[in-house]
C-alpha cells in the first residue's frame, strides 16, 4: 500500500507446468485403467464363452459316439443269439444271461464319464462267452489279463469295438475264430493288444471302420498326448496295440472354470 492509501497489485503468478499437467494426467490414467479392465474383461468373458462352447461340442461330441456304439454291439449281440436260437441250440438260455448282464452294464454305467477298469473287463469278458457260444472252434481263442485293475478307470465302450472287429475278421465261414487278446495294467498304464488272423476279408459296404474311426475320435477327445495306437497287418494276422495313460483322461468338466 503507498502513501495514498492505494494498494499496489503486483503481476499474478502463474501455477507451474506441473500442477497444470497432473490432473489431465490422473484423468488420462484413469482411462486408460477402466478400458484396460473393460478389455481384460471381455477377453476373459469370450475366454469363458469360448470354454464353455468347446466343452458342450465335445460333450455333444461324446455322447454321439457312445450312442452310436452301443447300439451297434448290441445288433452284434442279438445276432449270435439269433444264430443260436435258428440251430436250436440249448446254449440259448446262457446266451441271454450273458446279454442281460451286457445290456445292464450298457444302461447303468455307461452314461457315466468313467468307470471303473474291472467293469470294462467284466464286460469284455461277457462278450467273449456270448461269442464262444456261437463258434464252433475256439482252440485259438485266447484272453490273457495281467496286473492290478482295481482303483482304476477308463472311458467306458472304449476297448470293445477292436475285440468286435477281431472277432468279425478272425472267424472263418465254419465258425472257426483266431483272435489273441492280452491285456497288461502296469500302475496307471494300460496295454492292450489283441490280434485276430485274417479270415474274413469281405467288407461290409455300410458298417466298415465305423468302429474303428469312432474309437480314434474318442480317444483323441478324451485321452490327448496320453494313448498310442498302432495297427499293423503282416501276412494273415491283424494286431492292434493301444497303449494308454488311464490317469490322463480329459472329462468335460475339466474345461470349465
Amino acid at each position: 500500500m503507498n502513501k495514498n492509501g492505494i494498494q499496489h497489485i503486483g503481476p499474478r503468478r502463474e501455477q507451474p507446468l506441473f500442477f497444470k499437467i497432473i490432473p489431465s494426467f490422473f484423468y488420462l490414467l484413469i482411462v486408460a485403467i477402466s478400458t484396460i479392465i473393460k478389455t481384460l474383461s471381455e477377453f476373459y468373458n469370450d475366454q469363458q464363452n469360448k470354454l464353455i462352447s468347446d466343452s458342450q461340442r465335445t460333450t455333444a461330441e461324446l455322447n454321439y459316439l457312445r450312442k452310436q456304439t452301443n447300439p451297434h454291439f448290441l445288433f452284434n449281440s442279438l445276432n449270435s443269439i439269433y444264430s443260436l436260437a435258428h440251430k436250436k441250440s440249448d446254449l440259448v438260455p446262457d446266451a441271454i444271461v450273458t446279454l442281460s448282464e451286457m445290456m445292464r452294464y450298457m444302461l447303468y454305467e455307461t452314461d457315466n464319464k468313467t468307470v471303473l477298469l474291472e467293469k470294462e473287463i467284466s464286460y469284455i469278458k461277457n462278450y467273449i462267452e456270448l461269442q464262444k457260444l456261437r463258434l464252433n472252434n475256439i482252440e485259438n481263442l485266447t484272453i490273457n489279463i495281467h496286473g492290478d485293475t482295481k482303483n482304476k478307470f477308463i472311458e467306458p465302450m472304449l476297448l470293445i469295438s477292436f475285440i468286435e472287429n477281431a472277432f468279425k475278421y478272425g472267424t472263418d465261414y465254419k465258425g472257426a475264430t483266431f483272435v489273441k487278446i492280452k491285456i497288461t495294467i502296469t500302475e496307471n498304464i494300460l496295454d492292450f493288444w489283441v490280434q485276430n488272423k485274417i479270415e474274413n476279408t469281405k467288407k461290409d459296404p455300410v458298417n466298415s471302420g465305423i468302429g474303428l474311426t469312432n474309437i480314434k475320435n474318442r480317444l483323441l477327445l478324451l485321452y490327448p498326448n496320453a494313448h498310442t495306437l498302432k495297427l499293423t497287418t503282416t501276412d494273415s494276422l491283424y494286431t492292434v496295440n493301444l497303449i494308454l495313460q488311464l490317469d490322463k483322461i480329459q472329462l468335460e468338466s475339466n474345461n470349465s472354470f
